[in-house]
């Protein structure tokens, strides 16, 4: 299975819980906001999902500019359309395809975000020194990754118990390719890009219970481990981090922010 084929079928499977998740609006919209977006410009929102960065965008930019939004995952892609209906945001467009195979004539944007989305994509650097170039003069190139600490503790903990139930299955994180401002330079050192600003920010989002944390293994890449593991096994990796995480009131997460402008 390519890995097209892979991240698609994982996001499809969470689609039913990924928007529920307060995590994807809050990193949406704080990338948003550090961007100053000028009413009229027009933004590429690079694998968005559901929305959570590319609605924010139309808001800000209001009518008279645009948003595109592409994403290689149907499901999320018909939950922003309906989101952008909903919320009369016509300006806002979405599109099912891999970010990788779009073209654009130079000058084409004023902003070019993706959110939690570039290291999924085997040529990072490739992708922005592209996206670079359909910036307009002045305009900004902004990419938010997680950092070293992610949904934490309970993600860890996840991993720990799937790796106890099925040693085979694949655990390792896509986000570890971008975790560090180190990594994070370099790709936009390898695609020709400098200056870049780098900031991190972290957040804690509030959990009810333990058992509250469980949509975020439903709504995120980690479902893909859990589905493939046997109906007995899955009980036991849920009963297992639901009473590693008695108590816990927060998962707590840090992201970085990098931004370029171009001149």
């Amino acid at each position: 299975m390519d890995v097209h084929t892979r991240v698609a079928a994982t996001y499809t499977q969470a689609a039913d819980t990924l928007d529920s998740l307060p995590f994807w609006h809050h990193f949406g919209r704080r990338t948003v906001e550090r961007l100053a977006l000028a009413p009229g410009a027009r933004v590429l929102d690079l694998c968005c999902g559901s929305g959570a960065s590319a609605l924010p965008a139309a808001d800000a930019v209001g009518p008279a500019g645009s948003v595109l939004g592409v994403d290689l995952t149907e499901a999320r892609v018909a939950q922003a359309r309906r989101k952008a209906a909903a919320q009369g945001l016509r300006h806002a467009a979405f599109r099912c395809a891999p970010v990788e195979s779009l073209t654009f004539p130079p000058d084409s944007f004023d902003a070019v975000i993706s959110v939690f989305g570039l290291f999924f994509i085997e040529d990072m650097a490739g992708l922005l020194a592209r996206a670079w170039e359909w910036l307009a003069p002045g305009g900004v190139l902004a990419i938010t990754t997680w950092g070293e600490e992610v949904l934490a503790p309970g993600e860890a903990v996840f991993w720990d118990a799937v790796r106890a139930e099925h040693p085979s299955i694949e655990t390792a994180s896509h986000a570890a390719r971008l975790d560090t401002p180190e990594k994070l330079a370099r790709v936009f050192e390898h695609a020709g890009i400098a200056p870049v600003d780098i900031a991190r920010d972290s957040w804690e989002m509030p959990l009810a219970s333990p058992e509250a944390f469980w949509p975020v293994i439903m709504g995120t890449s980690s479902r893909a481990a859990y589905e493939a593991l046997p109906p007995d096994g899955r009980t036991r990796v849920r009963t297992r981090v639901t009473d590693a995480l008695r108590g816990l009131r927060v998962t707590r997460m840090e992201v970085l922010y990098a931004l370029a402008r171009r001149g």
